[in-house]
């Protein structure tokens, strides 16, 4: 295991090597041969967006988000979505500059996993090791590092002699670390018990109802949640007055329908917790682990959510106003909690979710909620603005990421609705940034995010974007 300097991050080590013992897989799952590695290498980039190896997230409602992870892309690097958007596309290169970028299409009707249709296809194969071996080597980025990434890499560095480089965490640490149950447990472990709000396992339907009804008598809601899907596209919160008196036979047949209809297929186990009340802030931490030889954690911004009620769905965020004392809590916590994922295996891009729950009488609370081994919907714009800015001043960023039904609106459309607003690399420095196109298989999804001087105006010029969508909508 490699040895920190006296910090914070070394204090986690003990725990690391406790969990490789308990399973060695964390790291015998790096070994993928003699011409892949972990990291980044010289020569070109393949981005895969693709999020339908995720729980509860099908090839279809997640298509369109894909193209997010092409605005991460540099000259000369190539780009695999399921389905292509030519004016998306025209896009990027005229508005951000990013030429010289090839798109690929794989088979838009299949519901096998994008990555899966690459790496077991011959031709896809033969392509991307053609590449590789012209520009002597490869890189792939994609927006979830599973087991199927590294097959790719593999079978593309055995087709063609060169080393491929994954530039994401093995799939080991990649699937616990997105479930929150394992996440919760080690939170505990690291920070203490209170690092998380009360959080169960159950292994069937009647320990599921069990478990929501003894936590409904002491707490307000109840939440169960797929653990390993991503943010709340797996939760159902249940207020206990619904619960508390319900027989556990009728509550176990409810909590079924429930779960089915979000999806779910009959998987355990699922998570039974407290839902936490007087939450007055969601936190997002962004992290960049790197090689545990190359230094610890670092934390890169700390973000507040912007969620609905009821089952918490994200809709944007902004850089966070909370106070210093807070965000020092929040990122010595964080760099903690990734420096035992650092030691895993993990490398790369992740964030860490948590609540702030305040009390009359007390200090506030942070309790962790999960961790987003992946690229994500606050991540990919703050790299992006990075990216598209002067690396010696950071603007403000505000995102949305909101879906308005009962509206059909393609990507020329909203190019011509925003026009004014969009920023051009060629002329500002300021404007808005459109993430993904419109999916109108799921209404009108606003998923867009402005670049500002401050965060006030980043605020106002993405509010002035919004109130044009919905005025279109209505």
């Amino acid at each position: 295991m490699p040895n920190f300097s006296p910090t914070v991050e070394h204090a986690g080590e003990d725990i690391a090597k406790a969990l490789v013992r308990d399973e060695p897989a964390f790291l015998s799952a790096l070994d993928f041969g003699p011409c892949v590695r972990q990291g980044t290498g010289d020569g070109p980039s393949l981005l895969i967006g693709d999020s339908s190896e995720i729980a509860l997230l099908s090839a279809d409602n997640g298509s369109r988000l894909e193209h997010r992870m092409a605005l991460l892309a540099r000259r000369g690097d190539h780009v695999l979505l399921r389905r292509r958007d030519p004016d998306f596309e025209d896009y990027l290169s005229t508005s951000l500059g990013l030429a010289n970028v090839t798109f690929h299409e794989g088979d838009p009707r299949s519901h096998v996993p994008l990555t899966k249709q690459a790496w077991t296809s011959q031709a896809w194969v033969d392509t991307f090791a053609a590449l590789a071996d012209q520009a002597k080597g490869l890189t792939i980025k994609s927006y979830i590092t599973t087991g199927h990434i590294w097959r790719l890499a593999q079978r593309i560095g055995e087709r063609c002699g060169r080393v491929i480089h994954v530039c994401g965490p093995s799939p080991q640490i990649t699937r616990r670390a997105n479930d929150k149950l394992w996440f919760a447990q080690v939170a505990r472990r690291v920070l203490g018990e209170n690092a998380t709000p009360p959080t169960l396992s159950a292994y069937g339907p009647a320990a599921t109802a069990g478990l929501v009804q003894r936590i409904g008598k002491t707490a307000d809601h109840v939440i169960v949640k797929v653990p390993d899907s991503a943010g709340s596209a797996g939760n159902l919160r249940l207020d206990s007055t619904v619960v508390r008196g319900m027989p556990l036979a009728d509550l176990r047949t409810f909590l079924l329908e429930r779960l089915y209809a979000l999806g779910w297929h009959d998987r355990y186990p699922v998570l039974v917790g407290v839902w936490d009340e007087g939450v007055e802030s969601s936190p997002s931490v962004q992290l960049w682990l790197p090689h545990a030889a190359a230094g610890p954690p670092q934390v890169e911004g700390v973000f507040e959510q912007h969620v609905q009620t009821g089952a918490a769905t994200f809709v944007g965020a902004s850089q966070s106003t909370l106070g210093r004392g807070l965000q020092n809590r929040l990122r010595l916590d964080a760099r903690r909690l990734a420096a035992v994922f650092q030691q895993l295996g993990y490398y790369g891009r992740c964030s860490l979710d948590a609540v702030i729950c305040r009390s009359p009488r007390a200090a506030p609370t942070i309790h962790w909620i999960e961790c987003n081994a992946r690229w994500g919907g606050v991540s990919i714009p703050m790299t992006v603005a990075r990216q598209l800015g002067d690396s010696r001043t950071r603007r403000a960023i505000s995102i949305a990421q909101e879906v308005m039904p009962d509206r059909h609106m393609t990507t020329r459309d909203q190019l011509l609705l925003l026009q004014d607003l969009l920023l051009r690399v060629d002329r500002q420095t300021t404007g808005i940034v459109i993430l993904s196109p419109p999916d109108s298989s799921r209404g009108l999804a606003a998923n867009l995010f402005a670049i500002a001087e401050t965060q006030r105006a980043a605020a106002d010029l993405l509010r002035d974007a919004m109130h044009r969508l919905i005025r279109a909508a209505e």
